[in-house]
């Protein structure tokens, strides 16, 4: 009852969100609400959007670009503000923006200041405040934007001599080029591009405060001289006044690893708290640990750009603190220097100190996890049991042990329910170098390499088969960038064994293409995979994410076998008697984030995939086959529910279709409700195709892919999902409604709009997680 109560309260709410709470309820009289905010905007190459960050009052926000949600939950709330109903009203929703003359002028203001920023010196803004009788007013500015200025010339100005050679020498990357349009945003960039350069040459007092820009926009022709003042470094000295002096290059004298600092004992054990240590030296740096050391030396060291002898660069010192906390042996890594003062290097260079404090990780844990299991409407449950080991051979290597157990209750075609059951495990060494037969001199310093050597097993028992998975891997993945990534796997190999199929169902798919799915077979393959995602930076902007995917398999099996083997009778090389696979795959995977709000935001999807079966094997392992519905695909159909291509499955009373090639298309809206509550519309296109002939004659003439055909086959879902954020994880429940059906004759395949909408038309998705 209580459960009922709470839904009838949210749709009381969401009801009257939608009638429309009077929304200046609560603005006090003599008092406006600010109901809108437009912008009239004449230059060319600004966006209303950057303009709109400067003005600084906002109306209230909206869903669906018209609806203000929050606020009519607010206004559900009573006067009464010591009532708790009224509180939690209150605080989840979003009270009225009052009309703020004081803000419009800033508004105006920054406005103006903004477009000067960016070259239009002859800016003019003009704002408008309309008020109605009915408590709301509307605010306009308008924009005249003038003619932009571009930069004449760029002269530079460095009073210390020691420093002129860098400056100049790096000069070609500059972000101020003549000809470009003014903006000074592009001077804090420039003095961030010539302080890093600095830095990196071994000037570690080197701050953006020793440059400052001089703009003479007076020489006529929309032009401006920009003028770079670089001055020398002023040192503080007690009763003594500043001192004015060049800037000086800092080579690192000492380099200490503090393994196992506790920073709070630090603080109040002063030096004395290190004297507790033991230490050693590897490669001329020293290494102070307070127990017995759990690690190699070389793991420290290895991971280290930081030596005694070599200038100081910021770079390396940002690379030594990504390389070190990627060992998963710390909690946290704080890289400090201390300048050596009156002490310097026979060029006299400054000395530093270089102190590492390394606050040490639990090096092994373990979980127990027991879930309900929801795919597409079937239900289950399943447990594990995860091990996990941070530096299993004393070398930074991380072993990860996973053992799973899991059951599910699945509904088929005709509404029966059939039981299946899954039990796997995997093991999964990653060591943080390569392990190649040659040697890569700084491959480890530079690309943070990693090697994997992986054992998995799965055992699937479902009423009509039972097939087991036995893979080993051994793969390569390093980063060449913050945000680039690849995976290299030149030895991926699966043997895939079916003990038993029903006979009913055997004979149900003797004549399909699907028959070779279960078959005996082994994949001996190869894969690289390549990914850039900048979600990690985005923070409240938008962001790619883009994955590419290759993989060959059989090739050189297939020529090993046949030297030492002959072909079967049905024309098919085997290995230790089994059959394997020969085929090329590759698929791409492109996301779109647009952040448009703290209330709204946009998320696109685009995936293209195609596998090539060829020689040995005339299909595609089932294991590689694409498929599509479900809770992260088109969500209007189940898992394996679609294709391929116009073509209805009626032989199997459960949903498997799948297929040679995946074109699949997502766009959703997302937008914020209330508490953890999220709501979203989205609409799904796609398709999977074959593309060689399977002998089934129905499938080759409706589901083979064509140039000419293929677009008149493409399945177009919509529909709308609640979302729960709890942060670490989001519960996610989307209905998908059937657009366009392939299945049905051409001409009638447009099912939204054309006729009523049954069940047998929609689906219901829980999963975990957003779908992409």
């Amino acid at each position: 009852m209580k459960g009922y109560n709470s839904l009838v309260v949210v749709g009381v709410m969401i009801l009257f969100g939608l009638v429309g709470c009077r929304s200046t309820k609560y603005v006090p009289d003599g008092e406006y609400l600010l109901n809108k905010v437009e912008v009239d905007n004449q230059a060319r190459d600004i966006s209303k959007e950057e303009i709109k960050y400067y003005i600084r009052q906002k109306d209230n926000v909206k869903i669906l670009g018209f609806w203000r949600f929050h606020l009519g939950i607010y206004n559900l709330s009573g006067r009464d503000n010591s009532k708790g109903f009224n509180k939690w009203l209150r605080r989840i929703g979003e009270e009225p923006v009052l009309y703020d003359e004081l803000l419009r002028e800033k508004s105006k203001e920054q406005i103006t200041l903004f477009l000067k920023n960016k070259g239009y010196y002859n800016a003019q803004v003009t704002d408008t405040a309309y008020f109605h009788k009915n408590k709301k007013a509307k605010v306009k500015y308008t924009i005249k934007a003038g003619k932009r200025y571009s930069i004449n010339n760029l002269s530079y100005r460095i009073e210390d001599d020691s420093i002129r050679k860098y400056v100049y020498a790096d000069t070609s990357r500059t972000v101020l080029k003549k000809g470009a349009p003014f903006d000074a945003d592009l001077h804090d960039k420039e003095r961030t591009r010539i302080t890093e350069n600095m830095r990196n040459e071994g000037y570690f007092g080197f701050r953006k405060e020793h440059m400052y820009f001089l703009a003479d926009s007076t020489i006529g022709n929309h032009q401006v001289n920009d003028s770079l003042i670089i001055v020398k470094d002023r040192i503080q000295k007690q009763g003594a006044g500043d001192s004015i002096v060049n800037h000086r290059k800092y080579r690192i004298k000492d380099v200490y690893f503090l393994v196992g600092y506790d920073p709070q004992k630090g603080l109040q054990g002063g030096a004395d708290y290190l004297k507790q240590f033991d230490s050693l030296e590897y490669e001329g740096c020293k290494i102070l640990y307070g127990e017995n050391l759990k690690f190699r030396a070389d793991v420290l060291v290895n991971s280290n750009y930081i030596f005694p002898g070599d200038f100081y660069s910021q770079e390396l010192v940002n690379k030594t603190q990504l390389l070190l906390s990627e060992l998963q042996l710390f909690r946290f890594v704080n890289i400090r220097f201390r300048e050596l003062e009156g002490q310097t290097d026979e060029q006299g260079n400054g000395l530093l100190q270089c102190m590492i404090q390394l606050s040490s990780s639990k090096l092994q844990s373990y979980t127990v996890d027991v879930e309900g299991t929801n795919s597409s409407g079937n239900l289950g449950a399943a447990g594990s049991f995860k091990y996990k080991h941070k530096n299993f051979l004393r070398g930074g290597e991380v072993f990860d042990m996973r053992f799973r157990l899991a059951g599910e209750n699945q509904v088929a075609k005709d509404k029966s329910s059939f039981r299946t059951m899954e039990v796997g495990g995997d093991a999964v060494l990653t060591i943080p170098k390569f392990l190649i037969p040659f040697k890569v001199e700084n491959f480890r310093r530079r690309f943070n390499p990693r090697t994997n050597f992986s054992l998995a097993y799965n055992y699937q028992k479902r009423p009509d088969y039972t097939r087991t998975i036995a893979n080993g891997r051994v793969g390569y993945s390093w980063k060449s960038s913050p945000l680039v990534s690849h995976f290299l796997a030149p030895i991926d190999f699966s043997v895939i064994n079916v003990p038993y199929l029903n006979p009913d169902f055997k004979k149900g798919i003797e004549d399909s293409f699907l028959k070779y799915s279960y078959e005996d077979h082994l994949i001996s393959s190869s894969t690289y995979s390549f990914t850039y995602n900048e979600q990690s930076i985005a923070g409240n902007r938008n962001y790619h994410f883009f994955q590419g995917n290759i993989q060959s398999a059989g090739n050189i099996i297939d020529g090993l076998s046949s030297l030492i083997s002959k072909s079967t009778e049905e024309g098919y090389n085997e290995v230790l008697g089994i059959r394997y696979a020969q085929y090329i795959k590759a698929d791409v995977d492109w996301r779109y984030h647009i952040y448009v709000n703290k209330v709204n935001s946009f998320a696109y999807r685009m995936f293209i995939g195609a596998g090539y079966p060829y020689g040995n094997l005339t299909v595609l392992p089932f294991e590689k086959r694409y498929f599509s519905g479900g809770a992260n695909s088109i969500r209007a159909w189940p898992v394996r529910g679609l294709g391929p291509g116009s073509y209805e499955e009626t032989q199997l009373n459960y949903y498997n279709q799948t297929a040679d090639i995946k074109l699949e298309l997502n766009a959703e809206y997302r937008f914020k409700l209330f508490w953890l509550l999220e709501g979203a519309f989205f609409v799904d296109a796609g398709n999977i195709w074959t593309i060689r002939t399977t002998g089934d004659e129905e499938i080759d003439t409706k589901g083979l892919f064509k140039f000419d055909n293929f677009c008149k086959q493409i399945a177009v879902g919509v529909g709308a999902g609640a979302r729960l954020d709890f942060n670490y994880f989001v519960f996610r429940l989307d209905m998908g409604i059937k657009a366009r059906d392939p299945i049905l004759p051409e001409g009638q395949r447009w099912v939204l709009g054309k006729r009523a909408i049954t069940w047998d038309d929609m689906a219901f998705n829980f999963a975990i997680g957003y779908p992409f």
